[in-house]
């Protein structure tokens, strides 16, 4: 998922989506989210208009997510593939193709994650592949420009490359990969007549990730911090918690500031002239009995970062467990969209967290009979926000699903 700034400039609605109500004309409402049970559930939506939804996989679970302009690059956890969906219309979602990073040896071919990102003109995606052998695979660049033919340009083996970003200098362009055994790697992508080659110009052997998929790290790079005119690199992971390095070379970061507390995953950041807020899921992979919390970091000054609070995104206090992980985060417009597992989606407003969320929904689709979550609804695994438009996959549908958070509607129950 791609962190968005204060500074990342007004959002441009799709055609055909009304823009929101301001928020501050409706008494907020209180959406609790899915609390923990066994058995069945109902599929509700809480302040959360369902658009549309398209099954991208019948037989496994999807995984990350990332939207730009009309296009979103969806990852088929457990199948090894990324699905490239026309988003265009959220009513009428369509996958247009599929690149599969598969070689068609089952020795090598063990899926489990991945992550995604696009390059700043869409031409390109970087697919960081995570098999369950974790030297099996790594950093696949895809040539997208007809996305109903996907042609690989580039790979580069992997110790368990987790996570992956994007960043333009000027013409040059950069991709940043979190990696389990060699930890964080800047390759320069150099265009050619073939595509592209990756080159490293930069290795940061710790933290060691260790081990964990998508949710035992995050990246993410803002390319004008407000307050000191340059790119800022905040990179999270499950050991080290948040470090914050100065970005303006990206093959010599420099360390600003760090959070050395252990234990964070998915990371967003809302940075203005005044100062910096930092949030990120807690991880789980490492210490697996951590209560599913965002973390909220004072980041103004980075040589003091410090901890503001923590809150759980619903009610009950969920506890730790496969079935109520934080897996995904996305800041959009001062509200904070929390895919949260079994739980659904939520949606908080940043500047009351301790409040109920604002909007939520568990309306996600069936489950299918494969994946890891096999016949569990839904399982929400990433979300991502653009045009106004929530855009959620499920690792136990294989659905990917589009909404728009409406303070106006009826709450279910009045």
């Amino acid at each position: 998922m791609a962190a968005r700034t204060a500074l990342a400039g007004l959002v441009v609605l799709l055609a055909g989506v009304p823009a929101l109500p301001a928020a501050a004309d409706h008494e907020p409402a209180k959406c609790p989210m899915h609390a923990a049970h066994t058995g069945a559930h109902a599929r509700e939506s809480c302040q959360m208009d369902r658009l549309g939804a398209v099954e991208v996989s019948s037989t496994a679970g999807l995984g990350q997510i990332e939207v730009r302009g009309n296009l979103a690059a969806v990852v088929q956890r457990e199948e090894g593939r990324v699905a490239l969906v026309d988003v265009s219309d959220p009513a009428n979602l369509r996958v247009l193709g599929r690149y599969d990073g598969n070689t068609g040896r089952p020795e090598l071919d063990d899926p489990f994650d991945g992550d995604v990102a696009f390059s700043s003109d869409g031409r390109y995606l970087f697919y960081a592949r995570q098999t369950h052998q974790f030297s099996n695979d790594g950093l696949h660049v895809v040539d997208i420009l007809d996305p109903s033919q996907p042609r690989l340009v580039e790979y580069v083996p992997g110790g368990g490359t987790l996570r992956v970003a994007y960043h333009r200098s000027g013409e040059d362009e950069y991709v940043i990969t979190a990696d389990a055994v060699a930890g964080i790697i800047v390759f320069r992508f150099i265009r050619t007549g073939a595509g592209g080659t990756l080159v490293p110009v930069h290795v940061d052997a710790q933290p060691l990730l260790k081990v964990g998929g998508p949710a035992s790290a995050g990246l993410v790079v803002d390319p004008h911090d407000p307050i000191l005119s340059r790119p800022l690199l905040y990179v999270t992971t499950g050991e080290t918690g948040l470090q914050v390095f100065d970005f303006s070379d990206p093959a010599e970061p420099v360390l600003l500031g760090s959070w050395a507390t252990a234990g964070l995953a998915d990371v967003e950041v809302s940075a203005t002239a005044e100062g910096r807020t930092v949030y990120a899921a807690t991880e789980y992979w490492f210490t697996a009995s951590t209560a599913p919390r965002i973390v909220e970091l004072d980041a103004t000054s980075l040589g003091a970062i410090t901890e503001r609070r923590r809150f759980s995104p619903g009610e009950p206090d969920y506890p730790s467990g496969v079935s109520w992980r934080l897996q995904g985060i996305e800041l959009s417009e001062g509200l904070l969209y929390v895919a949260h597992s079994h739980a659904g989606v939520g949606v908080i407003d940043t500047c009351c967290a301790s409040a109920p969320p604002r909007g939520s929904t568990t309306d996600l689709g069936d489950g299918n009979t494969g994946g890891e979550f096999p016949n569990v609804a839904p399982y929400a695994m990433d979300v991502e926000v653009s045009g106004g438009v929530a855009f959620v996959s499920d690792a136990s549908t294989g659905s990917l699903s589009a909404f728009r958070f409406d303070p106006t509607l009826e709450h279910p129950d009045e």
